[in-house]
């Protein structure tokens, strides 16, 4: 596809944009640790709101859920319209006690709760799982959209990805990647929204063809459904995402960086409530592809397809932009939540305890480069699998489920051990060899990964409980700080004594938002 000049005039002014908010935003992150890696604690409700969206949406949703749209219709929503549940446990559970303890990492809280080798045990599982499964997804999938509308050489669009992407985030640390992210997450939805209307206008019959008739007409498929059966979907409201938002470092890192607990909880609402028009911009424009021509070769060329297809000519560089900007807000925050994890919960802990600001900094800015550099080798695995949403879906399902197992009885049981919390985040590691003995050899190809995900947790829940039955008893101390109770419902006193208008009440938007879910449930049931 040959762009116009005026076309790559504007995708140059946003490219030049993109990385002059990323060095300027990440001035202060040189030599502080603290805006290096929380960005000085000042986030604003608005910055984490849309940040959360464009960390989470890369083109693993571009191609990869588009993909998934082509195949199945509107069951894929499910991936941003039933997010909310899990949402919701970081809103009213999990930050309030993030933020109570005021931790710099997700495995930090960890340690607090039981003691250092669960923490670092859970360090270790976030970045294999990061390295390993998510940056190498964000990558490949970046390459395949520019070598299938540019016809470059995947890798070679792959290593242009890495070097264009991880300057700033290595650079500036959280502040950089936030206040990009603002750019992108608005562009990113505002180009799926783009296509969405101009697929509509295309589309003979409108929505009612795009959404269709039979199963490709539901949000909830039958128990039966070989790939998204309604018990799956629970679970990965629960379970995956669950965990994806409560307990992933580089989706709660912008939370923990809130500058007060209404502007981290309002920033998850505001995310919440963008979903609506995300599903629009990532799942819809698949079942807009299907609409006009169900037979593609390659369902992960849907959104490709609908570019050279439907966007006339000048626009294409927005839809470009938008396409890029989501590969580089998830590359920027798993760089910095990688680093910020080596340096912080390794580096520092166990081998440097006196490291200055400026130390921890630059291991970190190494740390983002070397993971950089593997992750881009790693790349040609990603495309082993049957599409490029299956790779990271059928990784995290089983991954994830001991980890959210172990979060949820440490913040809800006060008997859960440190033994029994190691020994079940343990069981993480083989999960990721089941995902490639299910795709190389068929083992347990038989059960639908959501539904083995769900025994995998169901399993680890057991095997926590078990064990903390027959070890020793976490201090008494330790819990006041570190388990749950109800007056965490409540922002803290001094937030509230500054004002608190009804307009600005958490539980009134969230009613909002769950009356809007409820009647697009009932809608498309």
């Amino acid at each position: 596809m040959q762009l116009t000049g005026f076309e790559i005039a504007i995708f140059v002014v946003y490219m030049v944009a993109v990385m002059s908010i990323g060095f300027i935003s990440g001035r202060k992150g040189k030599g502080s640790a603290e805006h290096y890696f929380l960005a000085g604690r000042g986030l604003p409700w608005y910055a984490i709101g849309f940040s959360l969206i464009a960390s989470s949406i890369s083109t693993e949703q571009f191609i990869g859920e588009v993909g998934w749209g082509y195949r199945y219709g509107m069951a894929v929503c499910n991936w941003e319209w039933l997010c909310w549940p899990a949402q919701g446990l970081l809103l009213f559970f999990f930050l309030p006690l993030y933020l109570k303890n005021r931790v710099y990492t997700v495995p930090e809280y960890l340690r607090r709760r039981f003691g250092t080798l669960s923490g670092t045990t859970f360090a270790m599982v976030c970045i294999i799982m990061y390295a390993v499964v998510n940056l190498p997804l964000v990558l490949y999938s970046g390459g395949f959209v520019l070598s299938q509308i540019f016809g470059l050489n995947l890798h070679l669009a792959i290593w242009m990805l890495a070097l264009t992407a991880g300057v700033y985030a290595i650079y500036g640390g959280l502040g950089a990647v936030v206040w990009t992210d603002m750019l992108q997450g608005i562009l990113l939805i505002g180009g799926g929204i783009l296509i969405f209307f101009l697929g509509v206008n295309a589309v003979p019959g409108g929505i009612s063809e795009i959404i269709g008739t039979g199963e490709r007409s539901h949000l909830v498929l039958p128990a039966d459904h070989p790939e998204l059966p309604w018990t799956g979907m629970i679970l990965v409201a629960f379970v995956s995402s669950g965990f994806y938002y409560t307990s992933n470092q580089y989706i709660t890192q912008r939370c923990l960086a809130a500058k007060t607990q209404w502007d981290g909880k309002m920033g998850i609402i505001l995310a919440a409530f963008l979903a609506i028009p995300l599903a629009l911009s990532v799942t819809w424009p698949g079942m807009i592809a299907y609409a006009l021509n169900p037979n593609l070769e390659n369902p992960d060329a849907a959104y490709p397809y609908l570019i050279s297809t439907l966007v006339p000519t000048g626009l294409r560089s927005i839809l470009f932009a938008a396409l890029i900007g989501a590969i580089m807000s998830t590359i920027d925050s798993l760089l910095n939540s990688t680093s910020s994890l080596l340096t912080l919960d390794i580096y520092k802990k166990f081998f440097n305890k006196d490291a200055s600001d400026k130390t921890l900094v630059r291991f970190a800015q190494i740390c983002g480069a070397i993971l950089l550099i593997f992750a881009t080798l790693w790349c040609p695995m990603v495309g082993r699998f049957e599409s490029i949403f299956n790779y990271v879906q059928d990784c995290w399902a089983l991954m994830l489920a001991p980890c959210m197992a172990v979060f949820f009885l440490a913040i809800f049981w006060k008997r859960a051990t440190n033994t029994a919390a190691v020994v079940t985040l343990l069981c993480a590691f083989p999960m990721l060899l089941i995902v490639f003995l299910r795709q190389f050899y068929g083992i347990f190809n038989e059960i639908n990964i959501f539904n083995l995900a769900g025994i995998v947790f169901a399993v680890s829940v057991v095997v926590m409980v078990t064990v903390s039955l027959f070890t020793k008893r976490t201090e008494p101390e330790k819990l006041e700080q570190t388990i749950w109770n109800r007056d965490m419902l409540a922002l803290p006193q001094e937030e509230l004594d500054r004002g608190y208008p009804w307009w600005k009440r958490i539980w009134l938007w969230w009613t909002i938002l769950i009356i809007v879910f409820v009647v697009i449930y009932i809608k498309f049931w």
